[in-house]
């Protein structure tokens, strides 16, 4: 009779490769999951603005508290006074301290609705409307602030 044995190393070196090999494909599909999930496109600022009516001078306030500055130019203001909507840039409302063409902290946006309306019927009208801000900022697309000033009747 003939004594048959088996040679265990040819099973251990194809497992170690088989192992190696699986470890190798879960970690570069995990690297791949994490790096093709993350998000490339620029984030919205960081800002804290906060709006106001300043019923004395007939102005609407938008005063930057706190946070980045926003680009004058890229930075769009919209303002709704019952139905009717205004669009402009901040830099066009801005009231600029410094020059830097730039919404800087402490800077104030001012919407000036007097010449909306006749000087008699301010008074009795501007509390019953309904005003909403939305400011948005053009270079990341996306709402800085939105926020009704007024709710109206």
């Amino acid at each position: 009779m003939t004594n048959k044995s088996r040679s265990n190393q040819a099973v251990s070196e194809v497992l170690d490769i088989v192992l190696l090999l699986g470890i190798t494909i879960a970690l570069f599909a995990f690297l791949n999951y994490i790096v093709f999930s993350y998000s490339f496109d620029e984030s919205s600022p960081s800002v804290s603005l906060i709006g106001s009516i300043d019923e004395v001078n007939n102005m609407i306030n938008i005063k930057h508290n706190g946070g980045e500055s926003l680009e004058g130019n890229n930075t769009n203001v919209i303002i709704t006074i019952e139905s009717d909507v205004y669009q402009n840039t901040s830099w066009e409302l801005l009231r600029d301290v410094n020059g830097d063409n730039k919404w800087n902290i402490g800077e104030i946006v001012q919407f000036d609705y007097s010449e909306l309306y006749s000087p008699e019927d301010i008074e009795d009208i501007m509390d019953n409307l309904y005003i909403k801000v939305l400011v948005v900022d053009l270079s990341t697309n996306s709402l800085v602030l939105s926020g009704e000033l007024q709710q109206g009747n």
